[in-house]
């Protein structure tokens, strides 16, 4: 009779005491569904009574959601407390007689579990919790709020029972203060975003620990988790075994060996913990130059202002790690950024959660996405996602720029289908085309497809009777053309330059194959015909393609389909890319010759409203700018104009005035003083795509950037380096170009593409990055050199600011900004960002170099000249090249036309220094008196 009164007593034999678990939470403290304590505290109670182990252990659950219980006595008889609510100064121990009662309740052996801040103290006063839960976090040292693969630390505790590793997404603290015999038993890699009061630009993920349990050393069981910052995290199936197991163990319950059974089933408290779509804020920069026609404008007011620029507080902001390189070789990025106003991250520790991005693109062979502005905790400039599409070619017989080849040209974003596209050239496969997951930077199937030569010619619409052969010893093909998309996204354009011919070929981006190609010149000729300027393929909204060609030295020749030095628009069709106009100017035979590319940057199309004419602007290494109507091409689809047209026949849009440099009417001469017969390499006059601009009166304007020479033949320039043209009416209503304002305080050494932002017609600013050194200047070495950013008011052109000397890491070359968010996103080494901050950085300039100024070549003896061996010096240094030129290589017998000055100068300081490094003053001047003979 006893021991059946003792079994009714104890509710039934061969089951525990019964145990009472006391929840207590706080006010909610932040957004809905974070920090929901007082809703967090009822998901536990639903937990815990609908456990079928709770019930079994006769466990008895008494809430308190709203914070602790104001009569003390409810804490009596209590088995475990449970902790969920707000720390340090807000943490309810700081309550003295709180403290007081916990004390007293831990001496008697009374578990503790305690959630997300509740393990949460001052810096300075744990407030006796470390000793009592085995671990604290002191202050809000660090944080990260990410998905985690969380994993058991120890198989054996009853708190990870029937638990497997699981992905979670939470606020973790991953830096806590562990008392001796501390047992963690939950991991993860953790990456840091937020540490000592700073948003972390760069960490490299670590162990971390993520919940633990304490058996204190006078009796009494704790468990800690610095995670359920989330409400939707008790719908984790998971995290609620984990919390099951975690509060009957420490209420001194047996955890079953499966762990203990969850009776709720799905998702009951919270919808999954996805970050909130947060509204756009600027617009997209999915292109070079911004859009498909290469307007280079952007009038939405998402640039920095002019307020912003002179009110002092402007400048560098902050800037991502330094990107990859390769076998040692710092990146540089040829490509300019786009961005993306709302990437949504499909993948990694950030999944589900939404950025403003820029896309990097380096030579070293990588692709980038960079939080473009801080969100929550994560740092503007933290990487996002990267991918590398592999090593990076190393073009011969001189490698390009002195720097690996790898992606060279402005990728493409196709915003709707969040694609991105882009070429990259390894040394196995040479250049291919890729699509990539814009969201994860995966590689889409069916991609990579292969650009080289076998493919194009298969698919040529503008071949010869028979197909030349390649020539070249090398291949130093050239994807440094921006890539554009048709408008409805099913066609990539790519540009080729430095080939057999040049090309520009049409992907089919729905079955990833190569649909088209078209030959700038039907019987390749040395070389020419190259799309090669940064501009690549302009597209208008009807779907045609416009590209500019260039050439070689002794780059013309006469023959039919070829279209070396000439604009040409293209429609893609069925059938594939279709020759639909021309434009050649009037001077392409001799410029053709002299390596005086027209195709140096490429064809900018005006934007036309309803009942203008479409227009389109060129520029060139010659200086010159051409108007021309895109809808009325002058030129035939057969043949270019003949070697003696005069400059008043050209085919352009002329302006009704003699120009000074022919006598007669002809295209404008925006940089001279003009040549035919010197323009290339550190000669040349202009090498960017031109920018567009209307203001609020409705007036077109036209930008160009450029190098005016102080002397015909040699490379020293002077003012302007940037010119404002506006297209004016003539009396019959047809458009031409004249010079409107010169920029005449800024010597630009090889400036990109210029820039035009604005708000509504108005604040307009012309931007302008320049790499700071001559075309032939290397990119390779510490020593390379520092570009600068300017910012010109675009009606007087006056200066309003530049980037500090050294700021700027080194880049690449013809590159652009783009602008979001009253930002200025440049392309360097890493992503170097400008606007209005309160702390502004130094970037470089602590470690920049000194300027390198062409140092004067020491004199020499005749004596000296004489004895050196200056045929031998020839043999070994510059015959390959000079006695069998290709492309831009010039032959002996244009060197030989040059006056002796200029080629000692290319030799000392210019083009050829590398061939000639190590040289003395006397073999430099023998050399250069020997490739005159």
């Amino acid at each position: 009779m006893l021991l059946l009164l003792a079994c009714s007593l104890l509710a039934g034999c061969g089951r525990e005491p019964p145990r009472k678990i006391v929840l207590i939470g706080g006010a909610a403290s932040e957004a809905p569904g974070r920090h929901d304590y007082p809703d967090g505290i009822r998901a536990l109670q639903a937990l815990l009574e609908a456990s079928p182990d709770a019930r079994k252990a006769g466990v008895e659950v008494v809430a308190f959601p709203d914070g602790w219980p104001e009569d003390a006595s409810a804490l009596e008889g209590a088995h475990a407390l449970v902790w969920y609510f707000d720390g340090l100064d807000r943490h309810p121990l700081t309550d003295p007689a709180r403290r007081a009662q916990v004390e007293w309740l831990v001496r008697e052996g009374v578990g503790l579990v305690a959630l997300h801040q509740a393990s949460t103290v001052p810096t300075d006063d744990d407030l006796g919790l470390r000793e009592w839960l085995g671990a604290v976090r002191a202050g809000t040292f660090d944080r990260t709020t990410q998905w985690a693969r969380i994993e058991p630390a120890v198989l054996s505790h009853p708190v990870v029972r029937g638990l497997q590793a699981f992905e979670h997404r939470d606020e973790f603290y991953p830096t806590l203060r562990f008392a001796p015999g501390a047992l963690p038993v939950l991991v993860a890699d953790l990456d840091v975003q937020y540490r000592q009061g700073a948003r972390l630009v760069e960490t490299t993920p670590g162990r971390a620990t993520v919940a633990w349990t304490y058996t204190r050393p006078g009796g009494g069981r704790s468990f800690g988790f610095t995670g359920t910052h989330f409400l939707a995290a008790f719908d984790d199936a998971a995290m609620r075994k984990v919390l099951l197991n975690a509060m009957l163990w420490s209420a001194g319950t047996e955890v079953r060996g499966k762990g203990s059974r969850d009776a709720l089933g799905g998702s009951v408290f919270a919808h999954a913990p996805e970050a909130p779509q947060r509204p756009r804020v600027s617009a997209d920069w999915p292109t070079f130059q911004r859009d498909p026609l290469r307007s280079g404008w952007d009038d939405g007011g998402n640039a920095p202002s002019r307020t912003d620029i002179v009110g002092g507080s402007f400048g560098l902001a902050w800037e991502s790690p330094r990107l990859d390189g390769f076998e040692g070789h710092p990146p540089r990025l040829y490509a300019s950024p786009l961005y993306l106003d709302a990437l949504r991250l499909g993948e990694g520790p950030l999944r589900g959660d939404t950025f403003p991005a820029v896309i990097a693109a380096s030579n070293t062979g990588y692709v980038y996405a960079v939080n473009a502005a801080t969100v929550a905790d994560v740092a503007a400039g933290r990487i996002l996602w990267r991918t590398r599409l592999g090593a990076p070619c190393r073009l011969q017989p001189s490698p390009l720029d002195g720097v690996p080849t790898g992606i060279l040209s402005t990728p493409v974003i196709d915003v709707a289908r969040g694609r991105l596209y882009v070429t990259h050239c390894d040394p196995a496969n040479s250049w291919q085309a890729y699509a990539l997951d814009v969201h994860t930077g995966h590689v889409l199937p069916g991609w990579p497809v292969r650009l080289d030569e076998d493919t194009l010619n298969a698919v040529n619409r503008n071949a010869g009777p028979r197909r030349v052969p390649p020539r070249r010893k090398h291949d130093f093909r050239v994807q440094r053309a921006a890539l554009n998309l048709s408008p409805d996204g099913t066609r990539l354009y790519v540009g080729f330059g430095e080939t057999e011919t040049g090309w520009t070929v049409s992907v089919d981006t729905v079955q990833a194959r190569v649909r088209s190609a078209f030959a700038s010149q039907a019987m390749p000729h040395r070389g020419a015909g190259g799309i090669w300027g940064s501009g690549g393929p302009a597209v208008d909204d009807d779907g045609h393609v416009y590209v500019v060609t260039g050439s070689g030295f002794e780059g013309y020749k006469d023959q039919p389909h070829d279209w070396t030095q000439s604009v040409m628009k293209l429609s893609d069709e069925a059938s594939g890319l279709t020759l639909r106009g021309t434009y050649t100017p009037f001077n392409h035979c001799r410029s053709a010759t002299a390596d005086i590319d027209l195709g140096s940057g490429g064809a900018m199309l005006v934007p036309a409203l309803p009942g203008e004419p479409r227009l389109m602007v060129v520029g060139g290494k010659q200086g010159n700018a051409y108007l021309l109507d895109r809808d009325r091409l002058p030129g035939r689809l057969d043949s270019r104009p003949r070697c003696d047209t005069p400059s008043s026949q050209d085919g352009s849009l002329l302006p009704p005035q003699v120009q000074p440099q022919f006598g007669a009417r002809g295209p404008l001469n925006a940089f001279g003083p003009y040549s035919e017969d010197d323009g290339a390499m550190d000669i040349a006059r202009a090498r960017s795509v031109p920018a567009f601009f209307r203001d609020a009166q409705g007036r077109q304007h036209v930008f160009l950037t450029g190098n005016t020479r102080r002397h015909v033949a040699m490379p020293e320039a002077k003012p302007p380096s940037l010119v404002r043209l506006q297209i004016e009416r003539h009396t019959d209503a047809s458009p031409y170009l004249r010079i409107a304002a010169r920029q005449d305080s800024e010597v630009m050494l090889n400036p990109g593409p210029p820039m035009v932002t604005s708000r509504n017609g108005q604040d307009a600013i012309v931007w302008v990055l320049d790499e700071n050194a001559r075309r032939s200047t290397s990119l390779a070495g510490d020593d390379a050199p520092r570009p600068v950013l300017y910012a010109f008011d675009a009606d007087t052109l006056t200066l309003l600011w530049r980037s500090a000397p050294g700021q700027l890491y080194t880049s690449g070359k013809y590159n652009a900004p783009a602008f979001a968010r009253g930002t200025a996103f440049v392309g360097t080494d890493r992503i170097q960002a400008f606007r209005v901050a309160e702390t502004l950085l130094s970037g470089g300039a602590a470690t920049a170099p000194a300027p390198a100024l062409p140092s004067r070549l020491e004199d020499a003896s005749e004596a000296n000249i004489a004895a050196v061996d200056a045929a031998a010096l020839y043999a070994a240094r510059c015959a390959a090249c000079h006695d069998h030129p290709f492309g831009n290589i010039p032959p002996r017998s244009v060197i030989a036309a040059h006056p002796l000055p200029r080629i000692v100068e290319a030799l000392s300081h210019g083009a050829m220094r590398v061939q000639a490094s190590g040289l003395t003053s006397a073999e430099i001047q023998a050399l250069g008196r020997y490739m005159k003979q």
